[in-house]
């Protein structure tokens, strides 16, 4: 489970003190990110900033949020080394905009781990409801169809003031709407070789099933199109990246688009991905191994 924080602050700080804070520490570090807390409530007890600034967008609109890469419930409030700051806007099931949208633009009902470490507050409202559970990552080959060991924990609200720190790759929740509008704060941590290379799993919470990955990453779909139209030159390039490519998931990627467009050397293919030293290739290989081999066990 997250690691939850209720103390009680008193102090009250603007944005941007909040972004120099969490500039000067290492961002990396579970302590010194889990340090930042009382600041980020010091930040919650600013009850004017976000108004202002969402005033200041309404102001601009032919403009409004330019380059937020999230949905319209993500309004991005700065960024600076390693790290990036938002504020989360989460309906009730009885607001407008939850009836208009429904569930999924806002993540509800779509259980999920993080591949990156992030601190979150509670800024207005009652707060968003997640059931919590935890697994073991390295136990996890990561690949669609997979059924992992997921160990409930408990349900919580991220209530007004309430801190919680989301540990990468550790920490799984299902979001459930509020009981009233709400609205959080949250310090992510931005690596991109973590976010690009670093499995972040959804999930089919009664069977612990593995429904799809969810990495920014554009090298497994690039694989893909390579594979549907690929010539001899794309297949000199897969031959390299299954061989050279650091990510797990991009060999995989990878050995599959060279299978595909060297069919009648699959079986080789994949024999050669079954000697990778990573799990994530390995285990792969040898399901694939099998389905070209006719094992019924293999679907």
């Amino acid at each position: 489970m997250p690691i939850i924080q209720d103390e009680i602050c008193n102090k009250v700080i603007s944005l941007e003190e909040t972004l120099e804070y969490f500039s000067s520490i290492d961002i990396s570090d579970h302590d010194e990110l889990l340090g930042g807390a009382p600041t980020l409530r010091a930040l919650a007890n600013n009850r004017t900033f976000l108004a202002r600034l969402i005033a200041e967008e309404l102001k601009h609109v032919d403009s409004l949020q330019k380059g937020n890469q999230y949905s319209a419930q993500v309004f991005a409030l700065g960024e600076s080394r390693n790290f990036f700051m938002r504020a989360n806007f989460w309906p009730a099931a009885h607001d407008s905009m939850f009836q208009a949208s429904g569930a999924k633009p806002f993540f509800y009902d779509v259980p999920h781990d993080h591949n990156f470490d992030f601190l979150t507050v509670g800024y207005y409202g009652p707060g968003y409801l997640s059931d919590f559970y935890e697994y073991n990552f390295d136990d996890v080959v990561g690949y669609v169809g997979e059924v992992i060991n997921l160990r409930y924990i408990g349900r919580e609200a991220l209530s007004q003031g309430r801190t919680m720190l989301y540990r990468a790759s550790v920490d799984i929740h299902n979001q459930l709407p509020p009981e009233s509008f709400s609205i959080s704060i949250n310090v992510m941590t931005n690596f991109p070789e973590q976010i690009a290379g670093v499995n972040q799993y959804m999930l089919d919470l009664p069977s612990g099933m593995i429904t799809s990955l969810g990495n920014r990453a554009s090298l497994p779909l690039l694989c893909e199109v390579a594979a549907e139209i690929g010539d001899e030159e794309c297949i000199d390039v897969l031959d390299y990246l299954r061989a050279t490519h650091p990510s797990p998931r991009g060999r995989v990627a990878a050995y599959a688009a060279l299978a595909r467009l060297r069919r009648g050397e699959a079986h080789h293919i994949w024999a050669d991905a079954v000697s990778d030293p990573e799990k994530h290739v390995s285990v792969q290989a040898r399901i694939r191994l099998a389905r070209l081999e006719g094992d019924p066990a293999i679907t």
